[in-house]
């Protein structure tokens, strides 16, 4: 700590280079960067650029800088209201590796900021945490009003989304109210995008958000695709979703590539016919767990499949679990000995090297109610209030 704050006060007094002030900054947290943007007017044009928050996101391919900054992200429902939740689990699997952790609790912090502010406290909204992206998340607002917002949980910055456009296509029929949705970061561009896609009976005509512009623009085709899944997964710089076709209605797996702005289709596994799927990740791979039918409630699934090299259809590789489930989804949270999953509506740390696992036990969180959708978001700089700030700056500038 000593040494750091000697850091800080070369940087304050402009005793080191640029290069190594940006080096030390970009590598410290994100809440004492937030308060360091009030040390002085260059500090916080600093800490506030583009090119700074790019690189403080693009810090995180360091291993240890991404265990120290990322964060479980969760809901948990209770009579169809829905409560969000922060977990550091790194710290807290830190703290108790010499004790039976099988048998410890975790204790999570509310993010209800998120919905105060909303109509009967919010909890008619519809978070979805799979849509994350160094550090912003984006939720489904379910009150009155369909609409979106990209909420910050650390710099505890929200911002609703321009109404999504509804496109009448000419001699096609109306927009169904069906949507694919998600949100993911251009590397090629350091823009945030928001993917919305629109239900037809033909097919899906996509829009993308710009965070950069505040404005949605529609990609100009139609799409011959119909919508199972809404959620979108982000893997390998594009969202991805699972859909029908229109022309035979097989099912395959399109992605929406970020910077190209494209949709290209991922061939399936060889699922057995009597199972449905699901989409979803596991690490960083895309995975297809199954689910049975109706009919064959009783029965359970004990393996599911990843794609271990990215469009690579030959890489689909079947994974096999010691644990039985109907229901099973990846957290996105792994270390090098676990990965955090959702077996049925239980969290399980499981190990895939011996099948070995314990239940992960979260406090406050009644029995009368199950776990919603679960994702891990990274503590990051990028500000909504900046960008409001940057757009209105570049508008004066043009207006001049």
């Amino acid at each position: 700590m000593v040494k750091m704050k000697r850091q800080l006060t070369g940087i304050q007094n402009g005793d080191l280079p640029p290069e190594i002030m940006h080096e030390i900054l970009s590598r410290l947290p994100v809440k004492p960067l937030c308060r360091f943007k009030c040390v002085s007017k260059p500090w916080r044009s600093l800490i506030s650029h583009p090119d700074f928050v790019a690189k403080y996101s693009k810090v995180i391919e360091n291993k240890d800088v991404f265990f120290q900054r990322r964060r479980l992200l969760f809901t948990f429902v209770r009579q169809e209201h829905h409560w969000l939740y922060s977990l550091d689990l790194d710290q807290f699997l830190n703290e108790n590796h010499n004790v039976d952790v099988g048998g410890l609790v975790a204790t999570p912090a509310e993010l209800d900021f998120v919905y105060k502010p909303l109509p009967r406290g919010g909890r008619d909204w519809i978070p979805f945490v799979h849509y994350s992206s160094y550090g912003l998340f984006l939720s489904r607002i379910c009150c009155g009003d369909f609409s979106f917002s990209l909420i910050n949980p650390v710099t505890k910055e929200s911002k609703k989304l321009p109404k999504t456009p509804i496109w009448r296509l000419p001699m096609k029929p109306l927009f169904r109210g069906v949507s694919l949705n998600g949100l993911g970061f251009d590397y090629s561009t350091n823009v945030y995008k928001v993917v919305n896609g629109q239900h037809y009976d033909d097919g899906t005509v996509f829009s993308v958000y710009s965070l950069q512009t505040d404005s949605w623009r529609q990609i100009d085709y139609l799409f011959p695709y119909k919508a199972l899944d809404f959620d979108g997964i982000v893997v390998n710089g594009a969202v991805h979703w699972l859909v029908r076709k229109v022309a035979d209605r097989s099912l395959v797996i399109i992605s929406f590539l970020l910077a190209e702005e494209e949709v290209r289709e991922i061939p399936l596994p060889p699922i057995p016919g009597t199972c449905s799927s699901q989409l979803g990740v596991f690490r960083n791979w895309l995975c297809i767990t199954l689910a049975l039918p109706r009919a064959e409630i009783a029965r359970t699934n004990n393996e599911f499949w990843v794609m271990k090299e990215y469009g690579v259809t030959e890489s689909w590789t079947k994974m096999q679990v010691s644990k039985p489930y109907k229901e099973l989804s990846h957290s996105s949270f792994w270390t090098e000995s676990h990965d955090l999953m959702l077996f049925d509506k239980s969290l399980v740390m499981y190990n895939f090297n011996d099948g070995t696992f314990w239940n992960l036990s979260i406090s406050d969180l009644s029995e009368n109610g199950h776990f919603g959708s679960i994702g891990i978001y990274v503590e990051s700089l990028p500000s909504l209030t900046d960008q409001e700030q940057h757009k209105r700056s570049k508008e004066d500038k043009s207006t001049q």
